[in-house]
């Protein structure tokens, strides 16, 4: 609780706040101007431009991923005066069915950068019980060698593109030697791998989508009742910091093979869940919240 004195502060605090949040939305909003028009490499520069502006706008904001911290802990409060009350009977419910979460930074990447924390975490704790490389580490390094030829059959730039591919290489590579402190400091690091990481998994929902154009076309028609699949991967799926939704969700899922549960949390106080693919046990398990995603823990992990 702040005390009497502190009050300016505090509006002080949530001006400057509120006034990034406006800033960033308006680069955001201008990132996408006219990116229709740019030839293919000019698009590769400003997905790369944009990553250095979003890192200096909200770096001081909010960690990219937090500590694991209890579910009430977390969110309780947030709630504590909503007058919607289902809400917390839903946090009530989470709290009993998870042992712990971690907020991700709310930067319209929270479900990319959630994702692969969990699922490098997985590995990372998985190795460390095995003296050989583990099964899932072999088959996950295989689908990333793979996927370079499938980004350039749908029209990435190669030179572009050989940077965050190898970075996502390199860091599976890296799995075997690395702690879960060592991985949470990695990607959290604002100068480090972090950003390109998450970047090169849009370019793989991106690629997915592309690769089987037919199937995802009636899920992302436009107004006029055409889907154009290039067009919605150049403007919903690539551009840093644009929320994902569920056709991203299972592009991505289905590139890497690597399964996820939704937790929907919202006013109803009654949670519901979604596994992508149907019928999978995942081990990445992602809070949704209207607008943002963070990370879920079972009560064994």
């Amino acid at each position: 609780m702040n005390p009497a004195g502190d009050d300016s502060a505090t509006t002080t605090t949530t001006t400057t706040t509120e006034a990034a949040d406006g800033d960033l939305q308006r680069a955001l909003e201008a990132s996408l101007r006219d990116v229709g028009t740019m030839s293919a490499q000019e698009q590769d520069r400003l997905t790369i431009d944009q990553l250095n502006d979003i890192v200096a706008t909200i770096a001081q904001e909010q960690p990219m991923v937090g500590a694991k911290v209890g579910i009430s802990e977390a969110l309780a409060a947030e709630y504590a005066e909503n007058p919607m009350k289902g809400f917390a009977l839903g946090i009530d419910i989470l709290n009993a069915k998870y042992s712990a979460m971690r907020r991700v930074r709310k930067d319209g990447n929270c479900f990319y950068r959630g994702f692969l924390y969990r699922y490098l975490e997985a590995l990372v704790l998985a190795q460390q019980q095995q003296p050989t490389t583990i099964p899932e580490l072999v088959r996950i390094r295989e689908v990333v060698k793979g996927s370079k030829k499938k980004l350039l059959d749908v029209g990435y730039d190669e030179s572009a593109m050989d940077m965050f591919w190898e970075m996502f290489a390199e860091l599976l590579d890296q799995v075997p030697s690395l702690t879960p402190d060592a991985l949470h400091l990695k990607l959290n690091d604002e100068q480090g791998v972090s950003n390109h990481v998450v970047w090169f998994c849009r370019a793989l929902s991106a690629t997915q989508i592309k690769l089987n154009a037919d199937r995802f076309a009636p899920f992302i028609m436009g107004e006029d009742g055409l889907a154009d699949v290039d067009k919605f991967c150049r403007t919903e799926v690539e551009p840093v910091n644009h929320e994902c939704e569920q056709v991203q969700i299972i592009a991505l899922t289905e590139m890497l093979q690597v399964p996820v549960t939704i937790e929907y949390l919202d006013a109803s106080g009654h949670p519901s869940s979604i596994v992508f693919p149907e019928g999978a046990h995942p081990t990445v398990k992602l809070l949704y919240r209207p607008g943002h995603y963070d990370i879920l823990y079972d009560t064994t992990d």
